[in-house]
Formats: structure tokens, sequence, C-alpha cells
């Protein structure tokens, strides 16, 4: 039985051969949102008509849904040969609102790359939206670090527990270190009464993490717990690492 080679497939058959898309095209990836081609038209041949609307990928990128409009008209005039069919206002905002939610994402793990997450007050500017928003139950959440300390993605929410508990396992944490290739993790999880004095359980499990995490070669670098601005220590969290109960 003949093996089928991502490049000798249509985009969405060599998406399904190469989950992550390294071997499609900019023109194939924007095929495979178009979704469907008109008469005449292929999917593929549509959406490289799309891209010789823009000046550059990024240009088409940062568009809005009717700059993408007049950009296809324009394009239509100077190219009555070969012109951009079947793009109604429907699939511009589809293309448009996949852009914008990209960028913000993208955005804001930029914005979070800016911390040295060694440091825990540092590292507590990333969880404080979490702590304003006051969620009425516990969460655990777990930030990948590169080897600069940096996130590598936006905190992961791991478990929803009651209002005064979030059980969390070890393979939980460390499952989400693994997927993004993480050097360190830090883990962080909030106390709705407010006070962000750890428990004896919040201790025992962060005792859990180093260890399990020398063991993957995954260092845990603090284990935050989150309160109020105004709790009693006046900071909001308490840095487990800071407590020096625990050997880091």
């Amino acid at each position: 039985m003949a093996t089928t080679h991502p490049g000798d497939a249509m985009p969405r058959e060599k998406f399904a051969l190469d989950p992550k898309g390294d071997s499609l095209s900019q023109e194939e990836l924007l095929a495979i949102v178009l979704g469907t081609g008109v008469a005449g038209c292929p999917v593929l041949e549509l959406s490289r008509r799309l891209m010789d609307a823009f000046h550059s990928p990024g240009e088409f990128i940062r568009a809005d849904w009717q700059e993408m409009k007049a950009r296809i008209a324009e394009y239509n005039e100077r190219n009555p040969d070969r012109p951009i069919k079947g793009i109604a206002d429907a699939k511009l905002y589809k293309i448009a609102a996949a852009f914008r939610f990209v960028m913000r994402v993208r955005s804001t793990v930029t914005d979070l790359r800016t911390y040295n997450l060694r440091s825990s007050s540092a590292a507590y500017e990333v969880f404080r939206k979490i702590v304003e928003d006051a969620p009425e139950k516990e969460h655990f959440f777990v930030l990948p670090m590169d080897s600069d300390f940096h996130a590598i993605c936006e905190p992961v929410d791991v478990s929803q527990g009651s209002v005064s508990r979030a059980p969390v396992h070890p393979r939980d944490v460390f499952c989400e270190a693994v997927r993004y290739r993480a050097y360190a993790v830090l883990v962080a999880h909030n106390h709705p009464s407010g006070d962000p004095e750890p428990s004896k359980e919040d201790i025992g499990i962060t005792e859990r993490l180093i260890e399990t995490g020398k063991l993957l070669g995954i260092r845990l670098i603090d284990h935050l717990v989150l309160g109020s601005p105004d709790s009693a220590n006046g900071r909001g969290f308490v840095s487990i690492r800071n407590l020096a109960v625990l050997k880091f």
C-alpha cells in the first residue's frame, strides 16, 4: 500500500497528515479557512488570488473586513480575467475574526514575555486579573516557561474546585509542561476567601510537584497562593518559595 506524503495531498488532507501545518504554504492554510472555491475557481486558486490582493501577508492579517472588501474590489478591477469571486461579507467576517483572535492572543503572550518570572512580584502581575475577577471557586493554574523564565503561553487552568479546595494531581500540571516543552513551570491557585495564607494541603501539593519536577527534569519555580489585594499581608499573594519551608 502506497504511503501518502503531505506534499502530494490537497490542503485539508495535508493538514490531516501534518497537524502543525509546517509543510503547508500560506495559500494552503488560507484555503482551509475559506473551505470551498467557486465555479471555475478551485479553493486553492481562490486563496492565491485573495493573497495577491494585498502587498504582504502581514497587511492582509491586519486588515479589517471592510478593508478586505475594498482590496478585493480593487483587485477585481485590475484583474478582470482572474477575479476573486464568492467572498461575501459573511466569509470576510470569518476570515477577519480568525485573524483578530490570533493577533490578540499573540499580543497577550508577547506582553507576558516581558515578565521575568523568577521574581514572585512579577509572577503575581501575570495572575492579578484572576484575583480582580474574584472567582467564587478555587482554580489551579500552570504557567509553562522557557529557559529564560519567560512565559511560553497564558496560564492554563488545570483544575476547578469548590469554594475552599481545588484538587490537582502532578499529572495535570506536568502534562501541560510537557505539551509546551517547558523548561520550568510556575503554579498558582486562588483562595476565594481572600486570605492568601497557604494551607497544609497547599504546602503538601507543592512538595509533590517539586519532587515530580525533579524526576521529569522540569523545575517548579514557585507556587503562588492568590488572595485579595487588601489581604492581611498587604500584597494579595503569598509565595510558597519565599516562605523557605521547602527547597525549590
